[in-house]
Order: structure tokens, then sequence, then C-alpha cells
């Protein structure tokens, strides 16, 4: 019977080197294109049904999502709201203007002692 720690061959006793995760930034290219599949793919949820739930792993995937709201904002001409949903998420949703929070018609926005 062939054993493979008796027999010297050495792959038996290798171990896997561990490897780190690395992250390649996107070029600016990359960066638009997927900017913008992302605002295709939330804004279409957003028509359907005035909200959107989409992945965010990472600070900077957060912050690329925040921008995706913002040209989902131009492309709709309505503003766009994109919050934490939990750790993982964020929650788009389209903002009635008439839900906005403001000062109410004719106060001065001052506050008062």
């Amino acid at each position: 019977m062939w054993d493979a720690h008796s027999s010297g061959d050495v792959r038996g006793d290798a171990q896997e080197a561990p490897q780190e995760v690395t992250r390649t930034p996107l070029t600016a290219e990359e960066e638009l294109r997927s900017r913008s599949v992302f605002a295709t793919e939330i804004g279409t949820q957003l028509a359907r049904q005035g909200w959107a739930v989409f992945p965010a792993h990472t600070p900077e995937e957060r912050i690329r999502l925040f921008a995706v709201a913002r040209i989902i904002e131009q492309r709709l001409g309505r503003r766009v709201e994109a919050v934490p949903e939990d750790i993982c998420s964020m929650r788009f949703t389209v903002v009635d203007a008439a839900h906005e929070v403001g000062p109410a018609t004719g106060a001065s926005g001052r506050l008062t002692d």
C-alpha cells in the first residue's frame, strides 16, 4: 500500500499559506459604469415600488451608493433618500416633497428664545 507520508512525497505535509484579502480600487471608468448600473437597478425598483434595498458591506460601498442616490435624483427629478438599513444594506426611498421636514409656511426658520 502506498502512503504519501512514508514515500517521501512532501505534498501531503505542505500547508497552504494564508492569503490576505486585498482590494483593488476601481478605475474612474469602472466606477462610473458601476454607479450607472446600480442607479438603473435601484431606480427600476424605486419606480416599481417606491423603495429599494441594496447590499453595502463596506464603507466604500456605502459612499458609492450615496452617490448613486444623487444620480437617481437627477434622473427622476425627485429627492431620493439613501440610509443604512442594517449592517450590510442601504435603503432607498423617493421622498415626497409634501412630507419633507422643514420650516412651516410663513415661518422665518429662526429659533426664538
